[in-house]
């Protein structure tokens, strides 16, 4: 049975800090039960404003340049933290919100957004898949500005579960797969660098304070040797890495693969053919990878 929708609505954006009792403390289940569902969950925010303080620290921490003209095109994700914190910590959703894991990113930028605009801010999530890896749900993110929808984010979490042995090989092989240049594609790589620090400086500028990026105990809690860079902070410093000529209007996917772990060195690999630009981000020895995107264009 699925509860009534829920609909959320703010005139400004509220504060992350309000929902983490109820992520941390709260008694949820780490997946749906058999048979239930997630009801229609949304929420808005009327008005929307940037701080230049806070797009400062977010531009210095994921490496972007200190033009603060535009917002990077990461940037609304973090802006739409409370809300997000608001539609995944009410009662309607049950999962426990610090299991879930972030496994895939999609955005799409569809034109520049100045700094000192105005916006308003929505965002939903309905239903779920069931997987070998366990159960997914996609959480939808929209930013507009008085022309409409600007950019627009699907977000894919994972209540994970214990596979067989089969399954838990198909993923292994899942997270390793990554993009390869053809013959005679030009690969520039750049050394990207995950500071002990990095969790602590893009959980506050993110409001994402899960204890798996923020200190190697709260990592141990949930089964990782040490303290994890947040997916977002990665996927932002890919898309910093590919310079300034990234502009709108386009579409970028990631796909979140093996954890990096802070206090390392990654390479990030990235080349473009058939009108796409790849990158991979991968380990300091250029073999395992932490995240594998892409950038298109629209036709």
């Amino acid at each position: 049975m699925t509860p009534p929708a829920v609909s959320l609505r703010f005139a400004r954006l509220p504060s992350a800090l309000r929902y983490y009792p109820s992520a941390v403390l709260a008694r949820r289940e780490p997946r749906l039960p058999p048979g239930e569902s997630v009801p229609r969950l949304e929420g808005a925010v009327e008005v929307v404003a940037v701080r230049p303080g806070h797009l400062a620290r977010y531009r210095a921490v994921c490496g972007f340049d200190s033009d603060q003209r535009l917002l990077p095109a990461t940037y609304p994700h973090v802006l739409a933290m409370p809300l997000h914190l608001a539609l995944m910590t009410h009662p309607s959703f049950v999962v426990r919100l610090m299991g879930l894991v972030h496994i895939a990113n999609e955005i799409e930028w569809l034109r520049p957004l100045p700094a000192d605009g105005r916006y308003s801010l929505r965002a939903w999530l309905e239903g779920h898949r069931d997987t070998d890896r366990g159960q997914e749900f996609d959480l939808h993110t929209e930013l507009a500005d008085a022309s409409g929808v600007a950019w627009r984010e699907r977000s894919t979490l994972l209540a994970r579960q214990r596979g067989s042995g089969a399954q838990a090989a198909r993923s292994a092989r899942a997270a390793l797969r990554q993009p390869k240049p053809g013959a005679g594609e030009a690969v520039t790589e750049v050394p990207i660098e995950a500071g002990r620090e990095i969790g602590r400086r893009y959980g506050r500028v993110s409001d994402d304070l899960n204890p798996i990026h923020i200190a190697d105990w709260g990592a141990r809690m949930f089964g990782f040797d040490r303290a994890v860079a947040h997916g977002m902070w990665s996927m932002a410093r890919s898309i910093a890495a590919l310079g300034p000529g990234l502009t709108p209007p386009f579409r970028v996917a990631v796909e979140f693969k093996l954890p990096l772990f802070l206090g390392s060195r990654a390479l990030l690999h990235h080349w473009r053919s058939d009108g796409a630009w790849t990158f991979v981000l991968k380990d300091g020895e250029g073999q395992r990878p932490h995240l594998a995107g892409s950038v298109t264009r629209p036709a």
